[in-house]
This record gives C-alpha cells, structure tokens and sequence, in this order.
C-alpha cells in the first residue's frame, strides 16, 4: 500500500505561467529546475496499491476517485510518496515523459479552494501577447470583464472547445488579436478583435468548463504568437512575431 499526496499549480498564483510546462521547459522559462511549490495547491491525500508512480499517473489521469476534486494528473503536478511498500519516499514532478525527483517544501502550498466555488480554467489570449491560463468565475459578469463587453460564442474547431470573445469587437475597432484558420487547408477564417479566451465546451454540457490540460496545450501552442495584419494584393495576411516585452516565450 502507498501513501501519498498530489499537489497542482493554481492559476491564479502561477506568475510565471508554468501549469502544463514540462521540466526542461521551465528551465527555459524561469533559468532555473526548482519548482515554485508556492504556486501549489495540495489537492489530493489517498492510499492505493501500486508498483509505479505510472499506476497512480493512469489512475488519476483516466479513472479519478469518487473523492478526487483536482483536475486529471498532467505535466507539471507534483506526488508526493510519503510512504509505500514499493516505492522510495519523496515528491516527484510530473514530467513530459515519466517522473524527476525534486526538491519540495509543502509547507509553502497551500489548500484548495472547495469544489463547487465555481471557478474554471481558461486560456486567455491578448493581443501582442503570449496566451496563458488563467482562472475565472463561471459566471456570464465575469467572462464579460475578461473580454470587455457582451460576449460571443465561436466553436470553429473539431474540439469540443470554444473560443468566448467580444461580439462587438470589430465593430468598436477593437486591436486585432488571432486569425483563425481553417484546420486542414490553413485558410484564414476569421479574425478576432479584443482579448479572448478558450474554454472546454462539450456539447452535451449546458456551460463552460475548465480546458483539460492536453487542450490547454494545443491550443496554448495554435495560439502562440500574437498577429500583426495586413493588406498584401487585396488580401489580409497575418504575421507572426514575438514580443517584445517581459512576456515569456512557452
């Protein structure tokens, strides 16, 4: 039998926007390995029969516990074995393949906020800045101050995802943000004016829910450098670039 615990980062903490970054990632990021267990919250205490830190990654990633509130185990998390039959003592950051032991002081992290506050996790995307995930109140006041105004529902992509923006963005002359494209040929489709954000819209569900964290990466990577648009024969071409600014490249 194994004890242990799972801590995550909480977006609202996460100064550097490092959820969902790998190790050698971070490095890039922040100069440095250590992780910020300041930015954690512990999500999860529990027991379970294991041989590997893979069987509680599959367990937690695919077939959650009845009392499990964090979101699926990704890249990023941090488990702590604190005893085990199996398995050497210590924490164990969730890497983009398998696990490196780490360096961790939990007294630093702190407790969630209790299911049901009503909070999802987003990817808001800026222009002339790199997106990010951020944590917002599931309510229609909330997603409004994101975006600056009435909000619109755009689903252009075969994931169940959506993208939340301000319908009167292009007629207020809001800053052109993203082109979107579409999937297969790359045809530019659309334009966005204004900030704003990705959230998980499964179509059966009535509202919007939190990105699962392989969804927060694809679309963090399709968004990732922000657009300047132009007039090149009659046609509107969009240009990549990277800021210029304290912004960290993902």
């Amino acid at each position: 039998m194994t004890e242990f615990s799972i801590y995550q980062i909480n977006v609202d903490r996460d100064t550097a926007n490092v959820c969902f970054i790998g190790m050698e990632s971070l490095e890039k990021i922040k100069g440095t390995k250590e992780v910020n267990a300041a930015a954690y919250d512990r999500v999860y205490d529990g027991k379970m029969d294991c041989i590997s830190l893979e069987n509680i990654y599959q367990k937690f990633n695919v077939d959650h516990p009845a009392d499990y509130k964090g979101r699926s185990l990704s890249v990023s998390d941090v488990v702590e074995i604190r005893g085990s039959d199996t398995l050497n003592p210590g924490f164990y950051f969730v890497d983009s393949i398998g696990f490196k032991s780490i360096s961790f002081d939990k007294s630093l992290c702190k407790e969630p906020v209790e299911a049901g506050s009503g909070k999802i996790s987003v990817l808001l995307v800026e222009p002339n800045k790199y997106p990010k995930i951020i944590e917002i109140d599931d309510t229609l006041e909330a997603m409004q101050v994101v975006v600056g105004g009435d909000i619109e529902e755009y689903m252009p992509f075969e994931d169940e995802v959506a993208i939340i923006c301000n319908e009167e963005g292009k007629v207020n002359g809001l800053t052109p943000n993203r082109a979107v494209y579409e999937e297969n040929t790359r045809e530019m489709q659309d334009i966005i004016c204004g900030k704003f954000f990705v959230a998980y819209a499964p179509f059966e569900a009535e509202k919007f829910q939190s990105l699962p964290p392989d969804l927060a990466e694809k679309y963090r990577e399709k968004f990732k450098y922000p657009e300047r648009f132009m007039r090149v024969n009659n046609e509107i071409v969009a240009v990549p670039f990277k800021p210029v600014r304290a912004d960290k490249e993902r």
